[in-house]
């Protein structure tokens, strides 16, 4: 018969937030505050119905909160038409530490049915072993790092060939925004240049969700962006009024574009190789039983990663995958929306990769039913249920094993197709050092891995603020690790200030 569906990992991002000002790294030190750019005023946290504290941290807004426990349920329902039924203690969910994927957890699990189950964080003081794979900036010692001229060859190095490729849409966003002609945030232009989007330098800045570089089609994508934040989350007078929604999405696309710099082939062996082979190990766990135990001390049926879109579309580059979501540019990776591995077995397992997102038109009316739906091949594997062994085989080629952790690198090894089954599937022996590490993890684990041994976090680079890391943790007689946001913070339908994860 059909094989049947053994469970899932699902690598998730989070849900609809507000947007992060202007400013920074990249920016022009005349340009660091939105009335630097505009004529028009900024849409405050009053206007998306948010304390300032929310809205200053990048919290889920009121309406985000709303579109995230339908996917839960649609994903239980899913699932459960296929004949699995999860019970809540074989689920287990763990979440970046930016304070709008653990909102965007504790939310999913409602609607899923387990409320209140536990969340772990990746940072230090909760999963520290989780934070290499749930990161989308953790850089593993000795992992190679992109190159400004590696990222350059991504287009050709020529920037003024990639401002004119995007020309159109950037005066689109220009004249949207009402960029005055004496607008403060020229000030850092030459005097004799026109006040225009168009006239700023590129910058590199090596900052992955900036698409490396700054410059033109950042800033310009930044305010498409922010529109679509106000989109999706019911706001009125989105974009200045001067935008209709397709006319937005339109401009969006300069968003994937810059994600799409970001995500390149370097940087996604780099930041997300981590997250692939963790996914690659949880699937076997769910297929085979092996390994028992994961970072974090996973095992579980159904493992849910909560992210960013930056991380999605590592993966996406990693494995090769192409989607179009209803009503998304090509390879957006859209709030909310969610890659699912899903395992499935009968005399031999498979995975099978499915991408669900809502459209924009959906987020905005808040639409509880499911949302959209694509099955992905992986062209290495080229069927739709790709072979367990092969996909492992496959994440083994693609990844950086240098990026990955040293127990799930032993794990993932450990785990290399025998040479007969690759040579039946068609496939050539790993290589050397694959081999080698392979033979290195059978010697020190044993022959049956049973648990991993736990390696603390290294150190992080410096990264965009963080509720969680910023917060006070306790633990409590439980064991159980409390962390206390900020004073101030928003605390409506995400359990208050103290939270129990």
């Amino acid at each position: 018969g059909a094989p049947t569906l053994r469970g899932a990992v699902v690598a998730s991002r989070h849900g609809v937030r507000s947007p992060y000002p202007p400013g920074g790294k990249g920016w022009p030190a005349s340009g660091s505050d939105w009335s630097d750019w505009s004529s028009i005023p900024a849409k405050t946290a009053a206007d998306y119905g948010m304390s300032k504290q929310a809205f200053d941290t990048q919290e889920l807004t009121p309406h985000g909160k709303l579109l995230v426990p339908p996917l839960g349920r649609a994903a239980r329902e899913r699932w459960a038409a296929a004949g699995l039924e999860v019970a809540c203690e074989s689920v287990a969910a763990f979440a970046d530490d930016s304070w709008r994927d653990v909102q965007t957890a504790r939310l999913f699990l409602k609607g899923f049915g387990c409320e209140g189950q536990r969340v772990y964080v990746g940072n230090a003081s909760d999963a520290p072993d989780m934070a290499p794979t749930l990161s989308d900036f953790f850089v593993q010692p000795g992992c190679p790092e992109v190159t400004e001229a590696q990222a350059r060859g991504r287009f050709g190095g020529d920037v003024d060939a990639l401002t004119d490729a995007h020309a159109g849409d950037i005066v689109a966003v220009e004249r949207a925004l009402g960029l005055p002609a004496d607008a403060r945030a020229c000030d850092s232009l030459p005097p004799d240049a026109k006040c225009s989007l168009l006239s700023f330098p590129y910058v590199y800045t090596g900052v992955p969700w900036q698409g490396l570089f700054a410059g033109p089609l950042y800033y310009a994508q930044y305010f498409a962006e922010a529109w679509m934040f106000e989109y999706v989350s019911g706001v009125d007078g989105f974009a200045n009024g001067a935008l209709s929604a397709e006319e937005l999405v339109q401009l969006y696309d300069l968003h994937t574009s810059v994600m799409g710099f970001a995500s390149n082939a370097v940087n996604a062996k780099s930041l997300g190789s981590a997250l692939l082979a963790y996914i690659a190990c949880a699937a076997s766990q769910i297929g085979r039983g092996y390994p028992k135990q994961l970072p974090g001390g996973a095992e579980a049926a159904v493992h849910l990663l909560f992210i960013h879109d930056t991380n999605q579309l590592y993966l996406r580059q990693l494995l090769q995958l192409d989607w179009i979501s209803r009503g998304w540019p090509t390879h957006a990776a859209p709030t909310g929306g969610h890659i699912l591995f899903e395992v499935l077995c009968d005399d031999d397992c498979y995975v099978r990769v499915v991408f669900r997102a809502q459209s924009p038109a959906a987020q905005r009316a808040g639409d509880q039913g499911p949302p959209e739906t694509a099955v992905l091949i992986i062209p290495r594997c080229g069927e739709e249920l790709c072979p367990l062994d092969i996909f492992v085989q496959i994440v083994l080629d693609v990844v950086a094993l240098d990026c990955v952790p040293a127990g799930l690198r032993e794990a993932l090894v450990s785990m290399a197709p025998p040479a007969e089954t690759r040579k039946r599937r068609g496939r050539s022996a790993p290589p050397p050092a694959v081999a080698a590490l392979a033979l290195l993890a059978a010697t020190f684990l044993g022959v049956g891995l049973g648990v991993f041994i736990s390696r603390g976090a290294p150190g992080r680079r410096p990264s965009a603020t963080s509720l969680l890391r910023a917060s006070s943790s306790r633990e409590t007689p439980e064991g159980h690790v409390m962390l206390t946001r900020p004073s101030g913070s928003s605390g409506a339908d995400d359990g208050g200030g103290a939270e129990m994860l």
